[in-house]
């Protein structure tokens, strides 16, 4: 029995050994060998396995399986990079800052701002973000 000596000097199996009677070290061995099997076919990292007095080896918990090396997909982007020619626009770059005072009109001055500091806050809010009367041109 020189190979259940040396496979019971491993240190992932000497707890094992340690707990099996000696005349049932090779069912222990044998039981060993058929649970690796079992786990390995079944693609799981790691089992808790509990081992009785007569070398019977039990599978108690299958951990997670590997990973499957096809399920890594790299993200897909939603959206075009911004360099893209796709986020240009045909909008003449003489009307650019006429069509910004009507997309954001509040940022780029496109409505009346009064000062508030004279006022009492309900007349400040009063008629506060009304548009500057313009006259159409179209």
């Amino acid at each position: 029995m020189p190979s259940f000596t040396r496979f019971r000097r491993h240190p992932d199996f000497a707890g094992f050994f340690d707990l099996v009677h000696p005349f049932f070290w090779p069912v222990l061995f044998w039981q060993l060998i058929r649970a690796s099997k079992y786990i390995a076919t079944l693609g799981c990292r790691e089992a808790l396995v509990d081992v009785n007095w007569w070398g019977q080896v039990t599978i108690a918990f299958l951990g997670d399986r590997d990973p499957s090396p096809s399920a890594y997909r790299p993200l897909e982007p939603a959206r075009a990079h911004w360099s893209d020619p796709c986020w240009s626009t045909s909008v003449p770059a003489d009307l650019l800052p006429e069509t910004q005072r009507l997309i954001c009109p509040r940022t780029c001055g496109g409505f009346e701002r009064k000062a508030f500091a004279r006022q009492t806050p309900r007349e400040g809010m009063k008629g506060a973000f009304t548009p500057k009367a313009t006259a159409d041109t179209s």
